[in-house]
């Protein structure tokens, strides 16, 4: 397999990866604005899309700057992996300290909508990454002396 068909299949893999885990995500994130607005009125559902909506682009911002340096160097796609690492974390911090002096955010709502989230996402992301069965280590393997792969 060359180079630019292998780096081709892994940017598809991400596209599949980012579009099945926002469907799933998206799906739970409905569940949770649904139920927090039962549980607790607008202001849970505020809370909920607030905390939903956190989840989906913090984690669709690793996938689509992953299938965007695939085609780079493993070096660079180690560095912009822990960059967009770091910026989630430090966003994360800044939304939690802004959000802890507003009086109408509900708890609960905005923290078990992160949970569940998080965990759909991450679900859908896993089971589309093992159907995908894409080769880790087969496709930049050098070919042995005899002429075999």
């Amino acid at each position: 397999m060359s180079d630019s068909v292998a780096t081709a299949h892994v940017e598809d893999a991400y596209r599949v990866l980012l579009r099945r885990s926002l469907t799933v995500g998206a799906a739970v994130a409905v569940v949770c604005l649904v139920v927090a607005a039962l549980m607790a009125g607008v202001d849970g559902l505020l809370s909920a899309l607030i905390g939903s909506a956190m989840v989906l682009v913090f984690f669709g911002a690793r996938l689509v700057v992953m299938r965007r340096t695939a085609r780079s160097n493993p070096q660079l796609v180690l560095v912009a992996a822990l960059g967009v690492y770091t910026v989630k974390i430090v966003l994360l911090g800044v939304a939690m300290i802004l959000l802890m002096g507003v009086s109408w955010i509900n708890g609960p709502a905005l923290g078990l909508s992160v949970i569940a989230c998080a965990v759909g996402w991450l679900a859908a992301e896993m089971h589309a990454f093992v159907k995908l069965r894409v080769p880790v280590f087969g496709a930049s393997a050098p070919r042995d002396q005899d002429g075999g792969a």
